[in-house]
């Protein structure tokens, strides 16, 4: 190891990150009274610079997608990120910083010898860092993960986001490699799980095979639900949920010149915008007034209207489709007003439906979810996570089908598989990217008393509060990326903050907080 001179102790601020380089690597130094942390500053899931992140007491919140670190080791706390980040051996020689290279490896929690077979029936978000915790956590015994696909877990926000515009996208994708699996032991099966007996502690493949496990955790995500009006069955129809699903609508964009999207969701806007920005004419068809409308607002989702408008995609709102016209590919969609409008590529945007069809011994929701306590246990020796789990948050029963939550979720879950007890108590986080225009959502509103702005519609560029009986219950702020972070650190402390108390920049709140306040441990 070579050390480096990086600072001096008197100029280091006390409790903040503080950026430095090393021979082009940059670090972030963090300052405790008279010890000094070096950790790396390059956030491993997209490469943000951890230097324009917010800090939380110890905790450090990524500036783009919110995954949290902590200053004092690197190691991750919060998804999309699951890789912790390099930390550097540390002194202070009469009152100067020294930093070693290289970086110090983080020795893994040693595996006790354990003869439980463990399920991990999904491997998406939820699934894949189930695993991987448990493999931290020092679980000695058997996992194995199953998947009717045969791939390693990858990242699904970037279908709709970046796959289909032909844009790069720069988030870790596959979560990690085929090798981390061999390494770690997890045994990946491809295959369908016809029934599990959450009772006889078994699941039953297909092909007849049974197998017996100690503790499951089901995590099968969702299905995107099918169209049904006539004509949905013509080719160059499609929904999107796989890579498969993408990498066929890819291949008809290419070919294609107008493109229908059914739905006025996060995945119908993401679609638009990706093959508008591919180069498409594109129309997007649904029943409300605007984008959003449910989850946003009219005022918020006025702002994606306008925004889409302004590239260019064409719209029909308060509409409802009557068929798909076309002999075998899709050619129109015709509208039941009788407008018909021609098509070479129509993708849905339906939704999902939770996919649980295959549990036995577990009562399902009307919607198909599973209700689960605050540890995220459905059944004796079985746990369920991400979008197929119905849980409690601040007094109401949620289903979020949201990524960061998903692997938040399995993180839990992994724990409590373990016997440690750990509720879930998050608060629910997403991100959409339209046009590289980025909003963030924290928190959970089904329904408001009053919607709260600050910024500008038109730009656009906001932030707004979603108030409830008095209360902040979500925020949603498009390019406000510090806000959100502390946002996200806010809500975790309070759950009775007014759209007053936050004002326009809750970053300078949060500031103000652990100026006078004791820090939060990560």
């Amino acid at each position: 190891m070579s050390d480096h001179e990086v600072a001096k102790l008197q100029d280091l601020p006390e409790g903040k990150p503080h950026p430095a380089d090393i021979e082009g690597t940059p670090i972030l130094l963090y300052r405790q009274g008279t010890s000094v942390s070096a950790i790396g500053a390059t956030c491993p899931h997209a490469g943000a610079p951890l230097a324009e992140g917010i800090r939380d007491g110890d905790r450090l919140i990524c500036p783009w997608h919110k995954a949290e670190f902590c200053l004092r080791t690197g190691k991750y706390l919060a998804p999309p990120a699951l890789d912790d980040l390099p930390c550097y051996e540390t002194r202070v020689d009469d009152g100067r910083v020294m930093v070693a290279l290289p970086a110090v490896s983080a020795e893994a929690a040693p595996a006790q010898p354990d003869s439980r077979t463990f399920l991990i029936a999904g491997a998406g978000a939820a699934g894949a860092v189930a695993a991987q915790t448990l493999r931290e956590e020092g679980f000695g015994g058997r996992i194995i993960m199953v998947d009717q696909a045969n791939r390693v877990p990858y990242d699904r926000t970037l279908l709709s986001k970046y796959h289909l515009s032909g844009q790069p996208g720069s988030e870790k994708t596959p979560l990690q490699t085929q090798s981390f699996y061999k390494e770690h032991g997890i045994e990946r099966r491809t295959g369908k799980v016809e029934m599990l007996d959450a009772a006889r502690r078994e699941v039953r493949y297909a092909d007849g095979a049974v197998l017996p496990y100690d503790i499951a955790l089901v995590a099968t995500g969702g299905t995107p639900v099918a169209p049904g009006m006539p004509g949905a069955h013509l080719r160059n129809v499609f929904v999107l949920r796989s890579i498969a699903d993408a990498d066929a609508i890819l291949a008809q964009a290419e070919r294609s010149e107008r493109a229908v999207v059914i739905g006025l969701g996060f995945i119908g806007m993401e679609v638009a915008a990706s093959l508008r920005e591919r180069g498409l004419t594109v129309t997007v068809v649904g029943p409300e007034a605007v984008p959003f409308q449910r989850q946003l607002g009219e005022e918020v989702g006025k702002a994606f209207l306008t925004l889409h408008r302004q590239h260019g995609v064409d719209f029909r709102l308060g509409a409802a489709v009557q068929a798909l016209a076309g002999e075998q590919e899709v050619q129109a969609v015709i509208l039941e007003s009788g407008e018909r409008l021609a098509a070479d590529l129509v993708v849905c945007g339906f939704g999902i439906k939770p996919s649980t069809g295959f549990l036995q011994g577990v009562a399902l929701n009307d919607d198909g979810s599973v209700t689960v306590d605050r540890n995220l246990r459905a059944a004796d020796g079985l746990y369920a996570a991400g979008d197929i789990a119905r849980y409690a948050y601040r007094g109401q029963a949620l289903r979020v089908e949201h990524w960061r939550v998903a692997q938040q979720h399995g993180h839990t879950a992994a724990l409590n598989m373990l016997g440690k007890a750990v509720p879930y108590e998050d608060v629910p986080f997403f991100w959409t990217i339209q046009y590289f225009r980025q909003l963030d959502y924290i928190g959970h509103a089904t329904s408001w008393d009053r919607v709260v702005l600050h910024g500008d519609l038109e730009k656009p560029e906001f932030l707004a509060y979603y108030v409830k009986d008095g209360r902040v219950a979500a925020a949603a702020g498009l390019d406000r990326g510090d806000d959100t972070a502390a946002l996200l650190a806010l809500f975790r402390r309070r759950e009775d903050w007014t759209a007053e108390e936050l004002g326009a920049n809750p970053a300078s709140v949060l500031a103000r907080l652990q100026d006078s306040g004791p820090a939060v441990s990560g």
